[in-house]
């Protein structure tokens, strides 16, 4: 109970501003933050996944030291028992490429695309594939994103418009199309245009 409810502060803290970012770092609180996303409590996991995310949300000073929590959050993206986990998952992905791309290089190797993208097609939870999709817009902000999205195998594009069409839920919609405009502006290469 108490380490969730340390992971619980530390989440609220980091919720309305990046100004306990400085103490998290200088009293090297990350990595312990980290740790509690595979804790055996699933209380702890859950606020320690919020935690995370929100320790991203509103700035890149701390994105190398959550660099280790991506491999994790991934693993969360799958958890069987809670819909909530696999969205926060999703959310704290998201928030880790808000603000600066320097961890894109780290989710291509580790296949964070594909992973949002099987949440965003197949999840049960209709919030978590909401996320999903959001998060895969901030991913697509960058070119490395775009360019590993994009490849031809992974059919990112003609799975995201079947996704659009069967879906009744606006969130979704709007999600789908907000990837379409992020592509459409975003400059790319001309290997990476859409086919």
């Amino acid at each position: 109970m108490v380490r969730a409810k340390a992971c619980n502060l530390v989440g609220n803290l980091c919720s309305n501003s990046s100004l306990f970012y400085q103490y998290l770092d200088s009293n090297r609180l990350i990595p312990p933050l980290i740790q509690c996303c595979h804790d055996s409590d699933p209380s702890v996991r859950t606020f320690a996944v919020v935690a995370t995310g929100n320790a991203g949300f509103h700035g890149s000073e701390l994105y190398e030291s959550l660099r280790p929590a991506v491999r994790i959050l991934q693993e969360r993206l799958q958890d069987k028992v809670s819909p909530i986990m696999r969205a926060n998952a999703a959310g704290a992905l998201g928030n880790f490429v808000r603000n600066g791309g320097h961890l894109i290089p780290t989710f291509v190797q580790k296949g964070i695309i594909e992973s949002l993208l099987k949440v965003a097609l197949t999840d049960d939870s209709v919030e978590a594939r909401r996320i999903a999709l959001f998060s895969l817009g901030n991913i697509l902000k960058y070119e490395e994103g775009r360019k590993t999205a994009l490849r031809p195998g992974l059919r990112f594009l003609t799975l995201l418009e079947s996704l659009a069409r069967a879906s009744s839920d606006q969130r979704i919609k709007k999600n789908h199309t907000r990837i379409q405009r992020i592509l459409r502006e975003a400059p790319m290469s001309a290997n990476l245009k859409p086919r």
